[in-house]
């Protein structure tokens, strides 16, 4: 609006300047964020960043072992390049002799398969280039974690004759080729342990299986798969343990490209099914309303959630590739708490899907704005880090296994933006944080570093940039369980009783559903061996056996446990109620307070020591992780007892023990 001059002095004219110059220096560009830090909420323990190895290595496995080496450098080097540690590998179906329409990736995704006749023997000289990255990078890494998936079976198992996908979209394998098919797949994990060292953590059958664009004669390899989905997860998992890879080598489900198909399919999958998948894959192309809603129920069944491709497929709007795809990553971390993030490929023809560009004929490579961006994370949140709260959706943290913590900020805006980091939940924090800044065009570049004043770090973050901060010296932060309110009623009457003590007659219903509603994992005990792992509990013509305490123990996201525990009596004076003695131990996982259990493998159940572990029988083998998941090693009881004192995972079938070697 135009000011009108109503003919004030010369002062007042002054005096509403200098006014109107504090305003300025107010304005909302320039106001001051506060971001509180808190420790206390530890979430997912992160295993890594990565990227697919097709389509880019098929191509780039044919480079000079020289001009490869500098390639890999820039992608695993944790220093100089990305410092990736995941890599996933396409076992290629092979189409049809005389189909050449599998053209996308440079002529990448014409992925060779290791079975390309059903009566003929595996060609295991096929995909060489591929393979070579593979192994290559399994030399150079430090504990990579290696994932097989597939696009389509062998030609020869698909209803089309076709690895491309059907006519018209829909399941393209052949029904009675379920238990083939996932003797292809555990057949090439088996190789590739047996003859090249790689041991695949998981294998994944699927590829956007529900999308249903996967059809004849298309550029790249693709099968629908929406319905079958536990049968084939089943399949593949009985045939893994026949080979003696699982639990070693387990299944992964079911890269959807849209979040909301993975939620739909994970809730569908049977228990048999989930006993064989250590993690849920899901791509984060859309459905991201569905992000928190797919890691509590994956957390609820003891499963990790990887993000496992990712790219542009729906972005809108001019925001900078590079920074609108570190939004991505915020949303994956924060709300999915994925516990990986894997790019497409990271030498995609495309300039905006492309961390690298790839000059295959050359045998060169040059890093764009999103290889510097991705470097602002993955150089500084390592393998092993902690994600921890902070209440700002363009901010991260993570607390390193060195006792580090890493503030990392986004701005993808027009106008700096001043920051306050409250770090007071922290008992100790160092007094000065390294800075490493991400611009355009596309740089990472070290900057001045920043004073830590009573537990506070002001920054500003400017346009267009994002800022990662280390800070040296961080700990403290106590777990924090959730407040647990019980509620219970009687024969399905309305109204919830808060009441931990009831009180009802032989014949009645009982019906108990604590809160919170939403989130985090239960377990239940009670009389006669009662167990669940839901959250309501619903128990149907109660008698006096049924008498007791039933006990409910809430892990949360951030791995902190609290409990309540209900006193039912049912009068019945054929079984009238006994107190229990109380003098023997309650072995289970009972601790109220606070208590930080999250792992990488995630199944609960402390034992005291060794000799109580229910895993160590006579001559039984176990798997041995440390608490971050890695494998450590196959062992019998005697070299577990010989480990150094601390705390392991142990995994037999399809159980996991946590246990306390003194």
């Amino acid at each position: 609006m135009k000011k009108r001059n109503f003919g004030v002095s010369g002062a007042a004219l002054a005096m509403a300047a200098f006014v109107a110059g504090l305003a300025g220096m107010a304005s909302p560009a320039q106001a001051q964020t506060k971001v509180v830090v808190d420790p206390g909420k530890k979430y997912q323990v992160f295993e890594g960043w990565g990227t697919s190895l097709c389509w880019w290595a098929v191509k780039a496995g044919a480079w000079s072992e020289a001009n490869r080496s500098k390639l890999l450098g820039a992608i695993a080097d944790p220093d100089t390049g990305l410092g990736y540690t995941i890599f996933r590998y396409n076992i290629g179906g092979g189409d049809q002799p005389g189909h050449n329409h599998l053209t996308k990736g440079d002529g990448g995704a014409n992925v060779p398969g290791y079975k390309p006749t059903e009566k003929g023997d595996f060609d295991w000289t096929a995909d060489p280039y591929q393979r070579t990255i593979a192994i290559e990078l399994s030399k150079r890494v430090k504990d990579p974690i290696f994932e097989a998936f597939s696009n389509s079976p062998p030609w020869w198992m698909t209803k089309s004759g076709c690895v491309s996908g059907s006519s018209d979209g829909s399941d393209n394998l052949k029904e009675d080729y379920f238990d083939d098919f996932a003797d292809y797949l555990s057949e090439v994990a088996l190789h590739f342990k047996k003859e090249w060292g790689i041991t695949f953590r998981t294998v994944e059958p699927f590829n956007e299986p529900s999308a249903g664009w996967w059809k004849s004669n298309g550029g790249q390899e693709g099968c629908g798969f929406k319905n079958n989905q536990t049968k084939m997860i089943v399949e593949l998992g009985k045939a893994l343990q026949k080979k003696g890879l699982f639990p070693e080598t387990s299944v992964s489900a079911a890269d959807e490209t849209n979040i909301g198909d993975a939620l739909n399919q994970f809730n569908k999958y049977s228990g048999e099914a989930l006993s064989y998948m250590f993690q849920v894959n899901t791509h984060s192309y859309s459905g991201g309303d569905n992000r928190a809603k797919l890691f509590n129920a994956a957390f609820a069944k003891d499963k990790e959630v990887w993000q496992s491709e990712t790219g542009p497929l729906h972005k809108s709007g001019d925001e900078n590739i590079a920074l609108w795809m570190a939004g991505v990553i915020l949303a994956d971390l924060r709300d999915m708490k994925a516990s990986a993030w894997v790019d497409w490929q990271i030498g995609d023809p495309a300039e905006n899907w492309r961390s690298l560009a790839l000059d295959h004929s050359k045998q060169t490579f040059s890093p764009n704005a999103r290889y510097y961006m991705h470097a602002a994370f993955s150089r500084y949140i390592r393998p092993g880090s902690r994600i921890i709260d902070s209440d700002n959706g363009n901010t991260l943290a993570a607390l390193t296994p060195e006792g580090a913590l890493v503030l990392i900020v986004r701005n993808s805006g027009s106008s700096d933006v001043k920051y306050e980091f409250d770090l007071g939940e922290f008992v100790k924090i160092g007094t000065s944080a390294k800075v490493v800044r991400f611009e355009l065009p596309g740089s990472l570049t070290k900057q001045s570093g920043i004073v830590i004043s009573g537990k506070a770090l002001s920054m500003t973050a400017k346009s267009n940039t994002i800022t990662t901060m280390v800070i040296e010296g961080a700990e403290g932060g106590a777990c924090k369980p959730d407040s647990i309110i019980p509620y219970s009623k009687i024969n399905n009457n309305e109204g919830w009783s808060t009441a931990t003590e009831i009180s009802l007659s032989k014949g009645d219903s009982l019906s108990i559903g604590p809160h919170p509603w939403e989130g985090g994992r239960w377990v239940w005990s009670g009389p006669k061996g009662f167990t669940s792992t839901n959250r309501e509990i619903h128990i149907g013509k109660m008698d006096g056996t049924m008498s007791g305490y039933y006990k409910a123990v809430h892990t949360n996201a951030s791995g902190c446990e609290g409990s309540v525990t209900f006193k039912v009596i049912v009068d019945d004076p054929d079984h009238p109620f006994v107190e229990p003695d109380t003098s023997v131990n309650d072995t289970s996982v009972t601790d109220t307070s606070s208590h930080d259990s999250t792992t990488a493998i995630g199944l609960r159940g402390l034992a005291g020591g060794v000799p109580a572990c229910p895993l160590l029988g006579a001559d039984a083998t176990v798997q041995v992780f440390d608490v971050q998941g890695h494998f450590i090693g196959n062992m019998r009881e005697e070299r577990v007892r010989a480990l150094n004192a601390g705390v392991y995972l142990l995994r037999a079938g399809k159980s996991v023990r946590k246990i306390r070697v003194e």
